[in-house]
């Protein structure tokens, strides 16, 4: 389940390095530029601002702080693992949008897409590991289940850095790039379901409890 898990991170990891590329090389910022500007504006500020590669995390974190509380009352009551799988799918979603279009309020609606799927999936992921794990044993399951990070992070940065050099750069079809990243989500999401369906301690113990 880490390892299956952890083809959403692949796609998380692609904020640090991949996306911040992308954004540079091929989205037109200027909207956004403008939008800044005319804010500093009104608040009495003559600068002329500049969406910066920084301010793509401080959408994420930005997004979760708003939203975070509102979403985790939508979600408390719900099963943990298909909740994780919806947030997948949502994230996902966020990469789909980078596929079809360069604009740039597209990409900063797939930065807040991915951030809303982000925050739905992974507190349910913590949460369905404390509930699959035997008491004795729940300290060492979620010491485990960290491993989706350093999956993540070592296979997500190297293989977007290779595929965006490949793709992006090479190929000049980034929207391909994103469209393969789009497909690893979908894979997580199968992955998932399967594992829901036939592996899934849970499941198992509400099927014996129900016979």
């Amino acid at each position: 389940m880490i390892v299956i898990y952890s083809g959403f991170w692949l796609l998380y990891f692609q904020m640090f390095n991949t996306v911040l590329w992308y954004m540079v090389d091929h989205v037109d910022m200027t909207p956004a530029d403008r939008l800044l500007t005319s804010i500093a504006r009104f608040f009495g500020s003559s600068r002329d601002l500049k969406f910066d590669v920084a301010y793509v995390t401080s959408v994420n974190a930005g997004t979760i702080i708003l939203l975070q509380v509102f979403v985790s009352r939508i979600v408390k009551n719900l099963r943990a693992l298909p909740t994780m799988i919806g947030g997948i799918v949502i994230g996902t979603a966020g990469f789909i949008l980078l596929s079809i279009s360069g604009n740039a309020w597209v990409f900063l609606l797939a930065m807040i897409v991915f951030s809303i799927g982000e925050m739905t999936a992974h507190p349910k992921y913590f949460s369905y590991v404390g509930q699959i794990a035997p008491k004795d044993k729940v300290a060492v399951y979620m010491g485990y289940s960290f491993l989706y990070g350093i999956i993540g992070s070592l296979v997500g940065s190297n293989l977007g850095a290779v595929l965006y050099k490949q793709i992006a750069t090479g190929m000049n079809r980034p929207r391909l790039l994103w469209a393969i990243f789009s497909a690893i989500g979908i894979l997580t999401v199968v992955g998932l379901l399967i594992y829901d369906r036939y592996l899934s301690p849970e499941r198992s113990e509400a099927e014996h409890a129900g016979k």
